[in-house]
């Protein structure tokens, strides 16, 4: 397929808006950053941060979808307009030459799919359709949101990542909430703990053999606009957009780890989705405790000795029996013998080799399998406990230490790999 080509498929396969922006790319464009916007206060303060950046080689597009559903109040509707014709001034007056920023405004959504997913979906669209006028299927799309600042080196760090490695279709961008600041203090205990969640469910994973250990934060990836049609775009989810876009896109492409730069995401509440970080720290908020809750180490465990593609390869449909009788009783709650069974005969006779038999056999235990097993067996079996006490466990220290220590040392260990 030609360079030229690369997004036809998608946007005869997908249902997509038409083109909002009229104005031609510059002929140097490497980077369009998508941002939706809901009701939001802070949106300069993350243009601002933007504008701030030092200047990679090529041009730089910023798109701003303000959106809005066909049943938000007035006073949404009416705070969108203004926020629309705020950023339209700030656009005009900017005068960075590498840089322009495109205001999109989308009011009305229809109420059964508005939300964030669908709004970025309108911008990762717009930006695929500014790559394919300029024929460049390697084009990075990064995903912002609207309470997000940056580093300076944001643009030259994703430039110069997917240029060293051409063959990754997405990436992760490390990502650090603000510690301390003008927000109460009680806030920066919250989001040290639910950053610590974050962290530990990705070393989790990691350490349990499930082989896409990914972050799946929506305003800290960026995917090429190739890789992004091959997956069919991004969903119209209002919440968790990012978790199942990142799912396709981790099982499908090779995957990076942008460590060189930092995304700051807002510690701020949220009431607009039900889990994400605003969500916890509301939930956080109105806790008597101020006490963040995660899974007990025991769990993990319970999926490290499950998650064994090698071993039941092998395995006889007796044998296999056997293997499902020894299962925690957590386990075999949530999954039938017949289902095991079965389904590990199935992907035995759809593979040859064990390589394929592993691929296969992550493509059904997948990260919301894992993510059900764990919130399932914690109503039964197992009981959630402080994260400090889960981090101390796993971590296996054997001294106390303090949520933000533990958390500072597993952002250290997970920017030490660009390349998982």
């Amino acid at each position: 397929m030609s360079t030229s080509q690369f997004a036809d498929t998608y946007f005869a396969r997908f249902q997509a808006n038409p083109p909002y922006i009229t104005q031609k790319p510059a002929s140097n464009v490497s980077l369009v950053v998508v941002i939706p916007c809901y009701f939001e206060p802070d949106i300069v303060f993350t243009l601002q941060s933007l504008c701030a950046c030092e200047k990679p080689k090529g041009s730089v597009e910023i798109i701003v979808v303000i959106n809005h559903s066909e049943s938000d109040t007035k006073e949404t509707a009416e705070f969108n307009e203004q926020t629309y014709s705020t950023l339209q001034k700030f656009a005009r007056e900017i005068n960075i030459p590498w840089l322009t920023i495109f205001p999109l405004y989308v009011p009305n959504l229809p109420k059964k799919h508005a939300g964030v997913g669908l709004a970025r979906k309108i911008g990762m669209d717009e930006a695929v359709r500014r790559f394919s006028q300029l024929h460049a299927p390697h084009g990075i799309i990064a995903a912002c949101d609207s309470d997000t600042l940056v580093q300076k080196n944001f643009f030259t760090a994703l430039e110069s990542f997917f240029t060293q490695n051409p063959l990754c279709g997405v990436a992760n961008i490390h990502f650090e909430h603000p510690l301390s600041g003008d927000l109460p203090l009680h806030m920066y205990a919250a989001i040290a703990q639910y950053e610590l969640h974050l962290r530990l469910y990705v070393r989790a994973l990691e350490s349990i053999g499930f082989i896409y250990p990914y972050h799946t934060v929506g305003s800290s990836m960026a995917v090429t606009a190739e890789a992004y049609c091959r997956v069919g775009g991004m969903n119209k989810r209002q919440a968790g957009e990012d978790f199942y876009f990142l799912q396709k896109l981790f099982q499908s492409e090779r995957i990076g780890i942008i460590a060189d730069t930092i995304i700051i995401p807002s510690s701020r509440v949220s009431h607009r989705v039900p889990f994400g970080t605003g969500h916890a720290m509301a939930t956080l908020a109105q806790s008597e405790t101020k006490t963040f809750y995660s899974y007990c180490p025991e769990s993990y465990e319970v999926l490290r000795q499950f998650i064994q593609p090698y071993t039941y390869r092998e395995l006889s449909q007796i044998e296999l029996a056997k293997k499902y009788a020894a299962f925690h009783p957590s386990l075999q709650e949530f999954m039938s013998e017949h289902d095991f069974i079965s389904k590990i005969q199935e992907i035995k006779q759809h593979t040859s080799n064990a390589n394929m038999f592993k691929k296969r056999f992550f493509t059904w235990i997948h990260a919301f399998f894992i993510l059900r097993f764990l919130n399932t067996a914690h109503t039964s079996y197992f009981q959630k406990i402080p994260i400090k006490d889960a981090a101390q466990i796993f971590l296996n220290l054997s001294h106390t230490t303090s949520v933000v220590d533990m958390l500072q040392f597993l952002r250290i260990e997970q920017k030490q790999t660009q390349l998982w």
